[in-house]
């Protein structure tokens, strides 16, 4: 007999009539983007935005004439030069002083050396403040959707295994030896117009100073959240966030 597919669980608050569209989702995924549970958690987001570094560099930048005569120049521009001329004597000090009035306006910086190309970028990051507050019951809307969160941005397992040379002698080697512990997992996040993934949690924070009921529970959290794309992202990623039939959306199933 076949075994029934697990009802997907949902882990939100009750934001009544609030547009879909403002309620990020969030659940976790392979590396191919697949789901691989049916959980998913659902929060407004008060704060969102996604930043990307991109690094720009100029290959000539030593090279300009500055380097030649840099304590000249330096002088030059601050006017100290002046100072060194009057104290030089007449042998020096006539050169120097037209030296002086030569370069005056002048600097060592051309179109060629200051050409900038592309050296490289870092993992985007989005930067969120996700929304919980609890209507009728504080556990299942703040409590669970939050601890789901941090669950996700937890490591799944932490070895308490000795070293890897014990370890080695005792069960041979095998990947399991080498890397006994288990990574935090990946995560998508769907948000107005957009699906990004694959993502990691890199900081989250739990607001210990909420306001809470007569029983202790929690009834509003505002969590401060930045998650990471693993790699630096291209075009082709862009397009995959923007395109909704990518295989990755909140009603796939794996």
């Amino acid at each position: 007999m076949a075994t029934a597919p697990d009802k997907p669980v949902v882990l939100t608050s009750d934001w009544g009539g609030l547009s879909p569209h403002l309620i990020a989702e969030f659940y976790t995924i392979d590396r191919k983007g697949k789901r691989v549970d049916d959980i998913t958690v659902k929060a407004a987001l008060t704060e969102s935005n996604l930043e990307m570094s991109l690094t720009w560099s100029s290959p000539f930048e030593n090279q300009s004439s500055s380097n030649f005569m840099p304590t000249l120049q330096m002088m030059v521009q601050s006017g100290a030069i002046e100072g060194v001329s009057s104290k030089a004597g007449s042998i020096f000090g006539s050169d120097l002083q037209r030296l002086a009035h030569g370069l005056e306006g002048r600097t060592g910086i051309t179109k060629l050396n200051s050409t900038q190309v592309y050296v490289g970028g870092q993992a985007a990051k989005f930067n969120i403040t996700a929304l919980f507050r609890a209507w009728r019951d504080p556990v299942k809307e703040v409590h669970e959707p939050f601890n789901q969160l941090m669950k996700w941005a937890l490591p799944v397992e932490l070895s308490e295994e000795g070293s890897l040379a014990v370890r080695l002698l005792e069960d041979g080697f095998s990947y399991k030896t080498a890397f006994p512990s288990q990574a935090p997992v990946l995560l998508a996040v769907k948000y107005k117009d957009s699906v990004y993934w694959p993502l990691v949690i890199e900081s989250i924070s739990k607001d210990t100073n909420a306001p809470i009921d007569k029983q202790g529970r929690f009834v509003e959290m505002s969590v401060p959240i930045q998650l990471s794309t693993l790699t630096a992202i291209d075009r082709s990623d862009w397009d995959k966030y923007l395109s909704h039939n990518t295989g990755v959306n909140s009603n796939q199933r794996r």
